[in-house]
């Protein structure tokens, strides 16, 4: 059963877990040849539409270039662009107003660690990833791509979409009722009875003798992708949710 629970953050933010705890099948680089077929779909259909568009909608749709990629500026009403962009929808299987972003040969990495060395280049001069990919199975240190941390490499409950943060999009208050009130993000103006809601939650997890480490592993899944930057398209958001067991995908 797949289980979507929305977050409340003050960015935009993403965040698709995909695979159980035991899942060997699953793996960093398997998700990542996923998420690249969907934005290779993506881009191809991006391309075509807006050729098309050139084609038959000059007066309806501006094909804009720029530096961050291409676009379709709308020239006429709503009600005229809407009926155009319904007849996209059905040919192209994307609406109008998705972008082609301005990078996108990073599709020719190989593997995810390629992918890490591409964009790692890029965020130098300003730019920074689409998404990146965290295994919650292991403590190796991973690299937060984009620029919500100075830090070049994270490693546990630290840096840019920490455990604890991910843990609470999905389970609201959940540390505070595992480990106490003083962990607990709405100590401030709960006033909630912890006899009630939070101790039977905190007892059912203790007799699971799960590690805290490893609590997104065991409570959530395997392989976690973040975008802090909020720069998923739709397509890929939808594509990413099919294959996900929990999905947040929260533009702010």
């Amino acid at each position: 059963m797949k289980i979507r629970n929305g977050f409340v953050t003050n960015s935009s933010s993403s965040s698709f877990i995909i695979g159980k705890a035991n899942d060997n099948t699953v793996t960093i680089d398997s998700v990542y040849q996923e998420i690249k077929e969907f934005y290779k779909q993506y881009y191809k259909s991006c391309s075509e539409m807006y050729s098309y568009v050139e084609e038959y909608y000059p007066d309806v749709f501006e094909v804009v270039t720029e530096k961050r990629g291409k676009y379709l500026h709308s020239k006429k009403s709503w009600d005229c662009t809407k009926i155009a962009d319904t007849q996209l929808r059905l040919m192209f299987g994307i609406d109008h107003y998705e972008e082609l972003p301005g990078v996108i040969d990073w599709i020719n990495c190989e593997t995810y660690k390629d992918y890490v060395n591409f964009w790692i280049s890029k965020m130098e001069i300003g730019v920074h990833a689409p998404f990146y990919i965290r295994d919650f199975s292991c403590n190796d240190p991973y690299v937060p791509l984009d620029f919500s941390t100075q830090m070049i490499e994270c490693s546990g409950d630290n840096g840019n979409g920490i455990e604890s943060d991910i843990l609470d999009w999905y389970f609201p208050n959940f540390e505070g009722a595992v480990y106490g009130c003083d962990r607990c993000s709405a100590q401030y103006y709960c006033k909630k009875d912890r006899s009630k809601e939070c101790e039977p939650m905190a007892e059912s997890f203790k007799r699971k003798g799960i590690p805290e480490d490893k609590v997104c592993l065991y409570v959530l899944g395997k392989i976690c992708v973040c975008s802090e930057c909020g720069y998923l398209p739709d397509y890929v958001v939808e594509r990413l949710e099919e294959i996900s067991e929990y999905s947040c995908n929260h533009m702010g």
